[in-house]
């Protein structure tokens, strides 16, 4: 059932166009190429090193703040159909992290691109993008469980949720690299971005090398953690969904 509301969403957003799904490509395409150009010779770096480097940042980022938002509106925009039917909500937060992971592979194709054009090398760390994704589309479930409860119950938590995404986009290393900015407050950034290690598991493989042992061990026990905390919650609070609506 969620993979089908899944792809029916996908196909709904698209409908009665003539590239479907690849309009969010060519733009992201587009976004990329120029951005990493002009950032390339502002940090005074290579662009043929550089352009790699910032497509799998942004295509991994956009499938991860994407759960996040989307995760907000789980419940609030499936409202019509909660009041209506019974049915587990967890089909609703399956179909936010299947959705997003077909928009992911869509992006992809930018990537191959990007990559094949730059040179960049297949390894054998190129395999670990499988449970690489594995694992966030798993953090996606509960975060899209907890987060939609939560902003069922308070209507502003998504504009906070927001404005936090827009800044931490630039706060990550995505755009610029972890030497380029230096000093206490870049190794800050580095050491204290929790959704950087998320990125990592995914962006690492993508350019042929293997993520840190830090990064799996945090992103596993974030994974676990998560999911004990959405249990408790959503055991608790499940019924008043629909109230909340």
């Amino acid at each position: 059932m969620w993979g089908r509301l899944g792809w029916a969403e996908v196909r709904g957003r698209y409908r009665r166009t003539v590239l479907g799904p690849f309009w969010a490509v060519l733009s992201l395409a587009i976004f990329i190429v120029i951005f990493s150009i002009v950032w390339a010779r502002l940090w005074k770096t290579n662009v043929v090193e550089f352009l790699p480097y910032v497509s799998a940042g942004m295509i991994t980022w956009t499938m991860l703040s994407t759960i996040v938002t989307e995760g907000c509106a789980t419940f609030t925009a499936a409202e019509g159909l909660i009041k209506s039917l019974r049915f587990p909500y967890t089909v609703l937060t399956c179909a936010v992290a299947w959705r997003n992971l077909i928009l992911f592979f869509h992006n992809l194709v930018v990537y191959v691109g990007i990559a094949y054009f730059c040179g960049v090398p297949l390894t054998w760390a190129t395999l670990l993008i499988i449970p690489g994704l594995f694992i966030i589309c798993a953090n996606g479930l509960w975060v899209a469980t907890l987060l939609g409860m939560l902003c069922a119950r308070y209507r502003d938590v998504p504009q906070l949720i927001t404005i936090f995404l827009q800044v931490l986009l630039f706060v990550t290393p995505i755009f610029w690299t972890y030497d380029q900015l230096g000093g206490r407050i870049g190794e800050a950034l580095v050491n204290f971005n929790f959704l950087l290690l998320y990125l990592e598991v995914v962006r690492m493989p993508m350019l042929g090398k293997l993520p840190t042992a830090y990064s799996w061990v945090v992103v596993i026990a974030g994974t676990v953690i998560g999911w004990w905390l959405t249990l408790l919650v959503y055991s608790r609070f499940r019924r008043r969904v629909s109230y909340w609506l």
